[in-house]
């Protein structure tokens, strides 16, 4: 799945799915990453804000509520890619740290309920 990463247009095409937040951890995690390396596709996905935000007079209310509002009312679309991407990889490490503690609360859980079933049969037994 991680080789299509590879492909700019691949990427370019998956700027909206980001923005939206439906890319999964993985592709997230991948994406954010060519994004860091390729020049060319953070110039694309600054056009992208460039367009969405910079020449569309309808966002004026989601500006306003917006979290990157200073970029945006700066049109600092440079600033906001950054920042995005920052908060990307924020998210994914999270999220992976995440899910690297359940997992460890989970066999630890398991480990201890079978411990104490074993304990119970030992018990009962002897």
């Amino acid at each position: 799945m991680e080789a299509f990463m590879d492909n700019c247009k691949e990427i370019q095409s998956r700027i909206e799915s980001f923005e939206h937040g439906n890319l999964s951890l993985k592709d997230e995690e991948a994406f954010t990453n060519h994004i860091l390396k390729c020049a060319d596709c953070r110039e694309e996905m600054e056009i992208y804000y460039i367009i969405s935000y910079g020449l569309d007079d309808d966002n004026e209310k989601e500006i306003k509520n917006c979290r990157y509002s200073q970029y945006l009312d700066a049109f600092d679309f440079t600033g906001l890619v950054e920042q995005k991407l920052k908060d990307s990889e924020d998210k994914c490490l999270f999220l992976r740290q995440w899910t690297h503690f359940t997992r460890v609360r989970y066999i630890f859980v398991s480990t201890v309920m079978i411990l104490t079933a074993l304990l119970l049969i030992i018990i009962k037994f002897f």
